[in-house]
């Protein structure tokens, strides 16, 4: 076959490969999505004595007075984790003299998925107004995984109270570089990393993955001067890479430390070391 003739039939095969791939990788995109913002059901967990129940805006939450009632430890669960996680530990901040928190967000069986932050940003800072309601003026914010994320958000704005410290466990600090990871890494994570950011923020796409709007991925700068900052992250973590943390600690513009857990999975870091897990925290507010 002359190449006259090969030119249109090889014209024809890139038009139809170029159609096939602008069909899958939204595809891909929206599949990838869904699966980054599932939620699964957790167990429940009894409060302990002594915790209050209180709500704001329907989401539940649980409070323990302490101190004088102006300095408070406010909690945020990671996906999927109620918020009495890591009730155990209330006593060594009452005993700091500050009131307890367990804050939650509706990133939480029994809704279907997660906002990557985005509404459930509005929801963490319901809570420090109410704590700003009932008398705080200064919070310690500690927060897990998709907790810390929200925590990260709501630093880089105006806030009800004032931030004495920050203790982030697991941090969902970087959403390409925990997709990417989850997704194996090298090529073949990072590709599957940027096709769900384009698929979120183009709309028709991000109604396809589940999201009511479109969504940009991106944490916005903590801008200094900035509260301490304590990071505590597991070396054996395969949902939320290490070295993301490593960066957020780097790029903090204040007091920042990184402190690593050996051994630990996603969310075990205060399993695998309890005692550690509280020295680490008891340095850092």
């Amino acid at each position: 076959m002359s190449r006259s003739r090969l030119a249109p039939v090889a014209a024809r095969t890139v038009g139809v490969v170029a159609g096939v791939v602008g069909v899958l990788v939204p595809i891909a995109g929206a599949v990838i999505a869904r699966r980054a913002a599932a939620l699964y059901e957790t167990p429940d967990v009894v409060p302990a004595p002594g915790l209050e129940p209180v709500s704001v805006g329907g989401l539940p939450g649980w409070i323990r007075p302490g101190g004088d009632g102006t300095t408070w430890a406010v909690f945020l669960p990671g996906l999927g984790s109620h918020p009495l996680r890591h009730q155990d530990v209330a006593d060594a901040f009452i005993a700091r003299g500050d009131t307890v928190l367990f804050a939650s967000h509706s990133a939480r069986h029994p809704a279907r998925r997660h906002g990557f932050g985005l509404r459930e940003e509005d929801e963490a800072l319901a809570w420090l107004r109410f704590a700003a309601a009932r008398g705080a003026t200064e919070v310690v914010l500690l927060g897990w995984s998709f907790g810390a994320s929200l925590w990260l958000r709501l630093l880089a704005g105006p806030l009800p109270v004032r931030v004495r410290s920050v203790v982030l466990t697991g941090p969902l600090s970087d959403w390409d570089a925990t997709v990417a990871h989850g997704a194996g890494g090298g090529l073949i994570g990072r590709a599957a990393a940027a096709v769900m950011r384009w698929t979120l923020r183009v709309p028709g796409l991000a109604r396809l993955a589940g999201q009511d709007r479109p969504v940009r991925l991106g944490l916005p700068e903590v801008a200094g001067p900035a509260p301490s900052l304590l990071v505590v992250h597991g070396d054996a973590d395969r949902t939320v890479p290490l070295d993301s943390s490593r960066a957020l600690v780097a790029s903090w513009p204040g007091t920042a430390r990184l402190h690593v857990v050996a051994g630990a999975t996603h969310g075990g870091e205060r399993d695998t070391n309890p005692t550690g897990w509280l020295d680490a925290v008891a340095l850092a507010v």
